[in-house]
């Protein structure tokens, strides 16, 4: 490049001269070695203008880096650095698009160059932004640049939407597909693979969620089939199956012959503090605004229908995507008590009833609740709220009814699924291991082709081998122990199931049958549980598979109809009320999973009616004589110690902390003096004092007996900290002599007992 003679004045070549040198991609980076080899000649060009090689500067800090997102590259960011604070003389770049392809990096660099006489060459000539001329034409340029880049880009996308428009597989396939040699997607030619990918599909219609199937395929101890996208061949191995693995399997539509694109969208935005685009997130598109959607594009494991069966049924399992508002869902069978959970429909509006329990743990009041305004945020009264445990007994009991009539056709047909899915592990086992020995006998091949001469290669060959013959074996012990545990019934085992096919109560009441199972069977029959209240009945619609229709009433306890509140509970409240307002005596009867007569939680209102009805008089509160002492209970003595009340119930049980409670569940009455206070804040003890175990090494006792004297205070103690740890620390001079007993020549070695000093 030969610039005009007087264009590049003294004041101009007393600073630096920066060649910016970029390429856009790491691929250009490496294959590109030309371009690379021009932009670094800029630095020669430099020296020939008149510029000393010691003032030219390379800036090649952004090689693999995009020029059209606003600043984002450093070394670019240095160059206009250096110009602001007028250190530069000359920029130089092969081509002006080098240096910015957007219109905020490159306006703000010729701003900076205009005013501060900073000139701009590349391969086609110098410019000085100081010039009218030049500068319009450097404006051009830039402008130029950004568009030549927009254009690429939509070349590129436009070509590959066009080539998914086609359903041109572009991809990498999953596991359970291949390319043949037309580039079109076969199933794959691994008959173990195809075995793998059909059981996913079955397992899940059988068992109904993703987690399950997961769980099942990990129990039985088989490896799954992965396409690893990241290695070269993208080759398919076995690994240990994850959640992610079976999840992404039914997921994808590929499984049902669908070519997809574009089933995600994301979304860029300016950020406020960087002035920079940035992605804000990828969001999963619906299935109805997917761009691409082509159906038997290639050979199918499961038919498209089915495949919508399942995305439904997988939103339906979720409990996180807001299903409350979706009425045409239904939910799996968790582990929760509610029978009916998923099934209840209300009779009036048609909305699907939720699970609601009243009370507190395992003695909660199921509910049934119908509420969709509120649980939309929108004000308004609830259509309905029934008791859960009548009307399951009652639906459970035509459950029970009906079934009996097909007990036995439901033990054949469920020996029958037995065998075929006995036959089904069984197969999966064979083909693994029928892989895994042409894995090992093509490595003996291998290992007897190579010259017994050539050890570096033999050895590396030998290892391969007996790596492959540990495999199989493993493989084959794996299978070995899943056919004990998956062993067939014996002829007493099927007798015996066959009579309890006739008596399904009596599996429907054994300790054995979950909740999940229970849920279970109800779902194979009842389609549906429609429940409506009026002022004396429930009504309940129960509506079976197929289509069939049982109806019930069941008759609404009236006030009074239900026990009166038993004498103990009485008597409770009698107790407690010495020393707590109605509000605690409520949450202590319901901690200790105590009901009303008519089963009902307990509530500030419901004990004072109580109290009324037994002449029981309120509780009248006392002032403290010593208020530093107390008592307290557990999280005020937590406070006033400084410690948590995990620890204020761990010392409660030691006997290190006195306590009392007026019944269980109730609030500890703790007293602190300042003894007590003195022992178990954390404090500096005497240099003299030792640990606990230190303590039972020099009285010759056990650890728990030195806690018993400390407990018991005949031993001082107090609790210090140490570096971070806190710990007892003992004055061993407090013991009566009794207790040491002069034993310490006899633990001269230190106990080889784990610490339990903290």
């Amino acid at each position: 490049m030969n610039a005009p003679e007087g264009r590049i004045r003294a004041e101009q070549l007393g600073r630096s001269a920066f060649v910016y040198i970029r390429q856009s991609s790491l691929g250009q980076v490496r294959n590109n070695q030309e371009s690379r080899r021009r932009q670094y000649a800029f630095v020669e060009e430099a020296t020939a203008l008149g510029f000393p090689r010691p003032q030219v500067v390379v800036v090649d800090e952004d090689q693999g880096r995009s020029g059209a997102t606003p600043q984002a590259r450093e070394g670019f960011g240095r160059l206009v650095q250096a110009v602001a604070r007028g250190e530069v003389g000359l920029v130089m770049s092969l081509e002006l698009s080098r240096l910015a392809r957007n219109d905020v990096d490159w306006n703000h660099l010729m701003y900076l160059c205009r005013w501060t006489g900073t000139l701009i060459a590349d391969e086609h000539g110098l410019y000085d932004p100081t010039s009218r001329q030049d500068r319009m034409m450097l404006g051009i340029r830039g402008y130029v640049s950004e568009m030549e880049r927009d254009d690429l880009v939509h070349r590129m996308v436009e070509a590959r939407w066009n080539r998914a428009r086609r359903g041109d597989a572009f991809t990498v396939p999953p596991a359970g597909y291949e390319r043949d040699d037309e580039d079109r997607w076969v199933l794959s030619s691994d008959e173990a693979v195809q075995h793998a990918v059909k059981r996913v599909f079955d397992k899940f219609d059988e068992l109904g969620t993703a987690r399950q199937v997961f769980l099942w395929w990990r129990e039985e101890g088989g490896h799954f089939p992965v396409r690893r996208v990241e290695e070269r061949n993208h080759p398919v191995v076995w690994l240990p199956v994850q959640y992610r693995h079976i999840y992404q399997m039914l997921r994808h539509p590929i499984y049902a012959g669908v070519f997809v694109f574009g089933r995600t969208e994301t979304k860029r935005a300016l950020d406020a503090g960087t002035q920079r685009v940035v992605v804000q997130r990828k969001r999963q598109r619906e299935m109805k605004d997917w761009p691409v959607l082509i159906q038997n594009h290639h050979p199918a494991y499961i038919s498209f229908q089915r495949y919508l069966g399942h995305q439904d049924r997988l939103r339906g399992n979720s409990v996180m995507t807001g299903s409350d508002t979706d009425e045409s869902r239904t939910s799996v069978a968790r582990e929760g008590r509610a029978l009916l959970q998923g099934l209840a429909r209300c009779g009036h509006c048609g909305r699907r009833m939720y699970v609601n329990y009243g009370g507190a743990r395992a003695a909660r009041t199921l509910q049934y609740r119908c509420a969709l305004s509120r649980r939309r945020g929108v004000a308004g009264e609830e259509c309905q709220i029934v008791g859960g445990k009548r009307i399951e007994a009652r639906v459970v009991e035509e459950f029970l009814r009906l079934s009996a009539e097909a007990g036995e056709e439901a033990a054949v047909l469920a020996g029958e699924q037995a065998r075929d899915e006995n036959e089904a592990v069984e197969r999966s086992w064979h083909l693994q291991i029928e892989k895994a020995a042409y894995e090992a006998q093509r490595a003996e091949r291998q290992y007897t082709l190579v010259e017994p001469e050539n050890r570096t290669v033999a050895r590396e060959l030998e290892r391969r081998w007996n790596l492959r013959l540990e495999e199989l074996e493993a493989l084959k012990r794996q299978a070995a122990t899943a056919r004990i545990e998956r062993s067939p019934l014996s002829a007493e085992e099927a007798e015996r199931a066959q009579t309890l096919a006739g008596d399904l109560e009596a599996v429907w009441t054994a300790p054995t049958t979950t909740i999940r199972d229970r849920k279970r069977l109800l779902r194979a029959l009842i389609e549906e549980v429609q429940i409506s209240t009026t002022e004396k009945r429930h009504r309940v619609r129960i509506v079976w598979k197929g289509g069939a229709v049982t109806e019930r009433e069941i008759d609404r306890l009236k006030g009074g109809q239900a026990a009166a509140t038993s004498g103990d509970i009485v008597e409770m409240v009698r107790t407690l009320s010495e020393e707590f307002d109605d509000a605690q005596i409520a949450r202590i009867l319901n901690r200790q999973g105590r009901r009303s007569g008519r089963g009902l939680a307990f509530t500030a209102t419901s004990v004072h009616s109580l109290r009324g009805k037994n002449k029981i008089p309120a509780c009248v509160r006392k002032e403290p004589e010593h208020e530093r002492e107390g008592p307290f209970s557990a999280d005020e003595a937590a406070r006033e110690l400084g410690v948590s009340a995990s620890t204020i119930h761990h010392w409660l049980r030691q006997g290190l902390l006195a306590g009392v409670q007026v019944a269980p569940r109730a609030p500890w009455r703790i007293v602190l003096t300042d003894e007590i206070r003195r022992q178990l804040t954390v404090g500096e003890a005497p240099p003299e004092w030792v640990g606990l175990t230190e303590a039972a090494r020099r009285m010759g006792i056990a650890k728990s007996q030195v806690v018993n004297l400390v407990t018991s205070g005949r031993l001082r103690a107090m609790r210090t900290r140490i570096a971070k740890r806190e710990c007892w620390r003992i004055d061993l001079s407090s013991a009566p002599p009794r207790d040491c007993a002069g034993q310490a020549t006899l633990f001269d070695e230190p106990t080889t007992s784990k610490s339990t000093e903290s």
